[in-house]
């Protein structure tokens, strides 16, 4: 059956029976023993929810048509589960789905149909499990605890890690955004929260987008090979960069919450003399590493090609969040970045993408990100000692009113401090700011440094 009949069919059932009975009937079918009749009302509903779903979304979960539904996920036909997939994904749209608890009964039975649909040659149904999947973990209401208990909890873990891993692209960018989803406080706050798995989880993401971003990498065009193709190819890789970066800002998010958390620290059920590794400590510092060795690097090896200011955006955020998350690292991970001339960088970036009123999310998040960078360096000095606790507060108050403000490229920025005419207010302030900036570059052997000596 076509969607066109299916429409068509839907149409008849709307118009030859009244709102309860419709839900009734197909129920029915549903219920049947006969595997094409389950299909068949599988696929109605499908029909009639995306010819009419606020009229008969609340109909079909007042009929408790999504238990039935969670109960042919355990099927052994590919295409029932297809279909039921379909229909809940439909009513995810519809908040009563969520209030009524359907999600709270059927997230076992979506895990449990993931896992198997993953050891299927099916790609179609690899997608679509983990599309449900991800508009769950999304819409679900922080109020109601989707994961009751921790044992499910790390079943979803480890479905979405081998979904992740798929060789198929399309599957493990949907597994990506799941994951992106799955690490939302509520969804993890079952004790004890199960540190190691979601670094086991984590690590399988990024080096699934290393190992893509190296296999572009190798299939670079040669000689006169279409440039559109490796444009294309930039982009898909730049997509799928920027959606492991969000998940990785979802795990940073997720240890900055934690840490306010007594009972989210460590594992009670560890034993005394074991290694401490299935603890906030020691996934906050794992989130550090894992930033420094996969995505500073796979960021770096992108901007060669191309630079894109939604990806710059979560990445900074990124960083910023890890002076949070570790804080006893915060200057030594500031010199590390300076050294890299992430100082420069960051300038680069206000004065392509953040000039005028453009792009002010980017331009507030590269701000945040100097301004932490510099009280962290400010706060280390190489051979001087630390400034008085005054000094750094008027230091504070400059850069905070002055960053923003800085959209200039270097040669401005000389320019602009060469200035004769005296300045005040945010002129001045800018004036120092910049000033700040360029004795760190100085200091630190950002190469902002020697763009200003070649400029000079």
């Amino acid at each position: 059956m076509n969607k066109d009949e299916l429409g068509e069919s839907a149409k008849n059932i709307e118009g030859s029976s009244g709102d309860t009975s419709l839900p009734l009937v197909l129920k029915k079918l549903l219920l049947s023993r006969d595997e094409t009749l389950q299909v068949a009302s599988a696929h109605c509903i499908t029909a009639v929810l995306v010819h009419s779903p606020a009229k008969h979304a609340p109909a079909f979960i007042h009929a408790d048509i999504p238990e039935f539904l969670f109960e042919h996920l355990s099927s052994s036909s590919e295409m029932l589960v297809s279909s039921s997939y379909n229909c809940l994904t439909l009513l995810t749209e519809e908040p009563l789905f969520f209030s009524k608890c359907h999600t709270v009964y059927g997230i076992e039975a979506v895990v449990r149909s993931l896992q198997g649909s993953l050891e299927m040659n099916n790609t179609e149904l690899h997608k679509q499990g983990l599309l449900l999947f991800t508009e769950i973990l999304t819409r679900q209401p922080e109020e109601i605890k989707l994961f009751t208990n921790s044992a499910m909890c790390r079943d979803a873990g480890r479905a979405l890690q081998e979904a992740v891993s798929s060789p198929v692209l399309e599957v493990a960018a949907e597994a990506v955004k799941a994951t992106s989803a799955f690490l939302r406080k509520d969804h993890q706050s079952a004790p004890p929260v199960q540190y190691r798995e979601l670094q086991s989880l984590l690590e399988a993401m990024l080096n699934r987008c290393a190992e893509f971003s190296q296999t572009l990498l190798n299939r670079r065009p040669l000689g006169h090979a279409s440039s559109r193709d490796s444009e294309k190819a930039i982009l898909q890789r730049g997509k799928f960069l920027l959606s492991t970066l969000e998940g990785f800002r979802s795990a940073c998010r997720l240890a900055i919450e934690f840490q306010s958390e007594p009972s989210a620290q460590e594992n009670p059920f560890t034993a005394p003399s074991a290694k401490k590794e299935d603890t906030l400590e020691a996934f906050s510092e794992f989130l550090l590493c894992a930033c420094d060795s996969l995505c500073i690097p796979m960021v770096m090896r992108h901007l060669e090609q191309t630079t894109h200011p939604a990806l710059m955006e979560v990445f900074l955020s990124i960083l910023h969040s890890l002076f949070v998350i570790v804080p006893h690292m915060k200057e030594k991970f500031s010199k590390k970045l300076a050294a890299s001339s992430f100082i420069r960088l960051t300038l680069e970036l206000k004065a392509r993408f953040c000039s005028g009123l453009s792009h002010s999310a980017l331009n507030q998040v590269c701000s945040n990100f100097l301004y932490y960078m510099c009280l962290n360096l400010l706060s280390a000095p190489e051979k001087t000692g630390p400034p008085s606790e005054e000094e750094l507060s008027a230091v504070s108050e400059l850069l905070q009113h002055g960053l923003p403000q800085i959209s200039s490229r270097s040669p401005e920025s000389l320019a602009f401090l060469s200035d004769r005419q005296y300045m005040e207010g945010a002129a001045r302030q800018r004036q120092y700011c910049i000033l700040l900036l360029f004795y760190l570059a100085y200091i630190h052997e950002d190469q902002l440094h020697s763009s200003l000596i070649s400029i000079s």
